[in-house]
């Protein structure tokens, strides 16, 4: 099979129970996954703008067969959910009025999820071979210390754009084998880059349209679009950013009495200079800006939310793409670089496939099941302030990240809970952005988020270490920061109640 840049090699065959299994037939499974994916996300792409309802069973099939396989070849984590998903059914089937709609609810967020997820997983491909953002990447990690620490944030957020996850592989391995050859000086300025790098592609999470996290509050907070939670995400992304490169400073600024030897070369700038990077970054937004435009105009065109309008488009965009970097060589682009994709990028991310997949599919049960009427009902008749509310959802949905909960279900039960925000006078984009921000900072640090495990591993550290320690000053000042922010605002913009 093809190779990639960002996994060199064949698929891991010994995971799940393909260990037991024959080379050939695990080869088989995680092939026939990598085709369920691709086929169920651009299925859903033609689903929803082109009307073609006869698609859903079809669909639908795909998931339970990608379940199945998922099972055989995942992790525990994804086969314990899967378990929880199939309980589901006679909790639902025993405690809801209305069973077969909440399950068909839940099958169509799981749709959702995970044709959404594996649109964006693919563009990861034609992301990890260009030229233009591997160079960005290196000249990224050669800059003095403080510029190095704001292009990590910049360069990470707009990497993870287009490349989610990649981006920090992408820059975890640049940087740390930059560490390894003693090239970017002390262990600190080490540090200080991993936490950059974490912190930089969480906040794409408040407002770029290939962001679960977004596709997640805006479905389930009533009557706020993209459009309207765009402007506010992007306020939020310029104060983590300000929040985060002060920390950096303030950390160096306190280590001033016992600094750590920082070599020449490692403090020194890129031989280019600065204005062979500022073209190359340049290069990198416009590049954005055309991906997110065509998602956009697909979206406007079509009059289908942006989650549907990236299942289609991102498939598109990613094959034009590769086709380009194959020289207009369509027999090559499928042989390799598409072949890749599909057969080892998407199998590669399965078991994550399948944990967005079920954590989709129970939401809607898991709200259904909760007493939501009596807590709301509770919260009336004590006036509890609309900031407070807010606040302790924002806090517990950061907890549960702390304590191995995933986010997407914390900040599920969270907007089940508030399903009907008027009614306890709390804003509803007020409480969207809380939710990406909670959502954002809880990925920070929490030790068990891929994003922390995959940065870990790169820097050669425990992802405990990285969440909980190197990470600590910033999420202390940052969460005292937004809670301040969240009681201020929840006052200014709360609502009447009738």
């Amino acid at each position: 099979m093809a190779t990639s840049a960002d996994n060199p090699g064949d698929p891991a065959l010994t995971t799940g129970y393909l260990r037991y299994l024959p080379e050939k037939f695990s080869r088989g499974i995680l092939s026939l996954q990598g085709i369920l994916l691709i086929s169920i996300t651009i299925a859903s792409g033609f689903q929803g703008i082109f009307g073609m309802t006869w698609l859903k069973f079809p669909i639908l099939a795909g998931m339970i067969l990608f379940s199945l396989l998922v099972a055989i070849s995942g992790s525990r984590v994804i086969r314990v959910f899967l378990v929880l998903g199939l309980l589901c059914f006679p909790l639902t089937f025993h405690y809801v009025e209305n069973a077969w709609r909440t399950l068909d609810e839940g099958a169509v967020r799981a749709q959702l999820f995970l044709s959404f997820i594996a649109a964006v997983m693919v563009l990861r491909e034609p992301a990890f071979r260009s030229q233009l953002l591997q160079a960005a990447g290196k000249i990224i990690v050669q800059q003095k210390q403080g510029r190095r620490v704001f292009m990590l944030l910049l360069g990470s957020h707009l990497f993870g754009l287009m490349m989610n996850m990649g981006s920090v592989v992408l820059l975890g391995s640049i940087a740390s084998s930059q560490h390894r050859e003693g090239a970017t000086g002390t262990s600190y300025s080490q540090q200080q880059s991993a936490v950059a790098i974490i912190q930089g592609f969480v906040t794409t999470m408040l407002w770029s349209p290939l962001s679960l996290a977004l596709v997640v509050v805006l479905s389930q907070v009533p009557g706020v679009t993209s459009s309207m939670i765009t402007p506010f995400g992007l306020m939020g992304v310029i104060l983590l950013f300000a929040l985060s490169f002060t920390v950096s400073q303030l950390e160096v600024w306190l280590r001033r009495n016992n600094p750590e030897p920082v070599s020449e070369r490692a403090e020194g700038t890129d031989v280019r200079g600065g204005r062979y990077f500022l073209k190359i970054l340049m290069r990198v937004i416009l590049l954005v800006v055309v991906i997110f435009s065509v998602i956009t105009s697909l979206s406007l065109v079509a009059s289908v939310p942006v989650p549907v309008a990236v299942t289609l488009a991102i498939p598109v965009i990613t094959l034009v793409w590769l086709i380009i970097q194959s020289h207009g060589d369509i027999a090559v682009c499928f042989r390799g670089p598409a072949a890749n994709a599909i057969f080892r990028t998407l199998p590669s991310q399965s078991s994550e496939v399948g944990i967005l997949l079920v954590a989709g599919f129970m939401g809607p049960v898991l709200v259904a099941l909760m007493p939501s009427a009596d807590i709301n009902a509770f919260l009336q008749s004590h006036h509890t302030s609309p900031g407070v509310i807010v606040l302790a959802a924002f806090f517990a949905i950061v907890a549960g990240g702390v304590l191995a909960v995933n986010p997407l279900i914390s900040v599920t039960i969270a907007l089940g809970v508030l399903a009907d925000p008027l009614a306890l006078g709390i804003n509803p984009i007020l409480l969207a952005l809380s939710i990406l921000v909670a959502w954002a900072i809880a990925s920070a640090l929490s030790p068990y988020t891929g994003v922390t495990i995959v940065t870990a591993s790169m820097f050669g550290v425990k992802s405990t270490t990285l969440a909980l320690v190197w990470n600590r000053l910033f999420g202390i000042i940052a969460l005292t920061v937004c809670a301040g922010l969240i009681l201020i605002f929840g006052e200014l913009t709360a609502i009447p109640i009738p």
